[in-house]
């Protein structure tokens, strides 16, 4: 491999799509990777947009385009939301795509998928070392080589092989071993915390509020977990200092503070998975129950998850009976752009009893189950217009309400509540 021809390669960062592979310069070998990446930061993203001067921008520099007044950053050219196209990149594509082995610079000739990457480089042989007399960058494959007729120090130096150098040298090659040794076993525990996490984080996601009170106990018993490891990286990391060479301490470091903040990341995200709920208050009951009857209540929007959404509250009478609608709204928002569209979150609209906030009557509601003919409630809003809202029109009846309790000083009170 070390007299193959030299790879003509493009390099570009990824992120959004997995911790293996984000913010890696990529050795990508097809040319269509960089009409993908950001102009302007060159990463390239999960989620990104194209420009109508076909230049591509990622979200975060998107957002700093507009505030600057709504220009290309290479061209000038001006363009507003409607002329973005939204553009997607699965994890699954770029695994696919055709990368070059990141020793390519020392002669490597690999090129495979990205998916097939990490396993040629754990085995490719022109990784570069330095030397742990003169530091100089040596192919691991001709270390022993270079120790023998090309290090300078080591000529300089020879000493008979039962003298104390010697025995300190095979005395810290022992430690480097066993260090690497250690810092595999690291890895490992860490890409098994790491598939725990995740398949908690996808259970939270679906379960209901027996599965929520079974996550606390599991939480409790994870924290305990981390501190134990916490701890044990503690006292390891102490012996490092003084056991072993200033490469793999350098890497052990790195090794650690991946760890901590990818846990940092994770039990951020599990302190989002407890749902988000909104009171509305509608007060002088009498007078907006003869108002509803003709035209719809509605609540002030709010912001949840991104989604800027309302209740909507409307009276009809059938038969001898006034019957209760209650419906969720979606209007349009400041972070649309950055939003998951139609929406697809479960929510929750009901009347809660002023004395008792167990005694609620409500409706659940899975936007992901709702037909075809009932998408355009959740997709994403059209210029300044409300979307038509969607609940349940018969809730409850007006006598229901008043016969148990449920109207106290002359004050309705309803609640929406959207699960993560």
């Amino acid at each position: 491999m070390g007299g193959a021809a030299k790879l003509e390669v493009a390099s570009f960062r990824v992120a959004e799509f997995s911790d293996v592979l984000d913010w890696r310069p990529m050795l990508f070998q097809e040319p269509v990777i960089a009409q993908r990446a950001c102009a302007l930061c060159g990463v390239v993203y999960k989620t990104a947009v194209r420009l109508p001067c076909a230049h591509t921008l990622c979200t975060k520099c998107l957002a700093q385009c507009v505030d600057k007044g709504g220009a290309c950053p290479v061209d000038q050219g001006p363009f507003c939301e409607e002329d973005l196209e939204k553009l997607e990149l699965s994890a699954e594509y770029i695994l696919k795509r055709k990368v070059a082995c990141w020793n390519a610079s020392s002669g490597c000739g690999f090129v495979g998928t990205t998916a097939s990457l990490l396993d040629h480089y754990k085995e490719c042989g022109l990784s570069v070392v330095p030397c742990c007399l003169c530091r100089s960058s040596v192919l691991q494959c001709d270390i022993l080589e270079h120790f023998k007729n090309g290090c300078s120090i080591h000529e300089a130096k020879c000493v008979p092989s039962n003298s104390p150098a010697t025995e300190d040298l095979k005395d810290m090659s022992t430690a480097y071993i066993e260090m690497k040794r250690a810092v595999g076993r690291i890895s490992e525990d860490l890409m098994s915390l790491q598939t725990s996490l995740n398949r908690c984080s996808e259970d939270v996601k679906v379960e209901d509020e027996k599965c929520r009170v079974q996550w606390k106990a599991e939480a409790s018993t994870f924290h305990v977990e981390i501190k134990r490891l916490a701890e044990q990286l503690k006292d390891f990391s102490t012996i490092c200092t003084t056991e072993v060479p200033e490469a793999m301490q350098v890497a052990l470091e790195a090794v650690m503070a991946d760890y901590k903040k990818h846990v940092s990341k994770e039990l951020r995200l599990l302190s989002l998975s407890k749902p988000t709920r909104v009171h509305w208050y509608i007060e002088g009951w009498e007078l907006r129950k003869r108002d509803a009857v003709y035209r719809r209540l509605c609540s002030p929007t709010s912001n949840m998850y991104g989604y800027n959404v309302s209740q909507e509250v409307t009276l009809k009478q059938k038969d001898e009976e006034v019957s209760l609608g209650c419906f969720m709204v979606i209007h349009p928002g400041d972070h649309d752009l950055q939003l998951e569209w139609p929406f697809r979150k479960v929510y929750t609209l009901g009347v809660i009893h002023p004395k008792d906030p167990s005694n609620v009557i409500s409706c659940k509601i899975n936007a992901v189950n709702c037909g075809d003919n009932l998408e355009h409630c959740f997709l994403r809003p059209k210029g300044r217009k409300a979307n038509v809202g969607y609940g349940n029109g018969n809730l409850t009846t007006v006598r229901k309400l008043e016969t148990n309790g449920f109207i106290q000083s002359d004050t309705l009170h309803m609640f929406l509540e959207i699960e993560p």
